[in-house]
């Protein structure tokens, strides 16, 4: 399993513009519609998972990097989307920093170790500093994701 298995170019923002958390899930949600990976009638329910994940605890994991995400019924298959703000988004992270490199994950019920495997992938790599520092100069969907290939090894 490789992280761009998940991952594809129509659910990848390099721009976001909102500095407000809702909202930017909200525009990676609308990534993945319009990019014809998730049916639109399911967007409200999982928007609904995903911020009822959130008032659990922010999912902002320090190093400037958020990764917001749900399990619900309903998906056929596990969804990943990208999202850079140059300006920062409010995540109440415990680090207090705005977060710049937003993954959404969601996912089927019933792809427990699926999901975590993608979790960890993701993981290892923001904990990366060459990978940070590298997404930040890069301007398109698709050399985010020529960059995550090379560095999912």
């Amino acid at each position: 399993m490789v992280l761009t298995d998940y991952l594809h170019e129509e659910a990848v923002c390099m721009d976001l513009e909102s500095r407000e958390r809702d909202e930017v899930i909200r525009t990676l949600l609308d990534r993945l519609v319009a990019g014809g990976l998730m049916p639109g009638h399911l967007v409200k329910g999982v928007l609904r998972a995903i911020l009822d994940r959130e008032r659990l605890g922010s999912t902002a994991i320090g190093r400037s990097v958020a990764v917001p995400h749900a399990r619900l019924e309903g998906l056929e298959q596990i969804l990943v989307a990208f999202g850079y703000s140059r300006g920062g988004v409010e995540f109440n992270a415990l680090d207090g920093e705005p977060v710049r490199q937003v993954f959404l994950v969601i996912a089927p019920k019933g792809s427990a170790d699926e999901y975590i495997g993608v979790m960890e992938r993701i993981t290892r790599l923001v904990q990366n500093a060459d990978f940070r520092r590298f997404v930040a100069q890069l301007k398109s969907a698709g050399a985010l994701l020529e960059l995550v290939e090379e560095m999912d090894k």
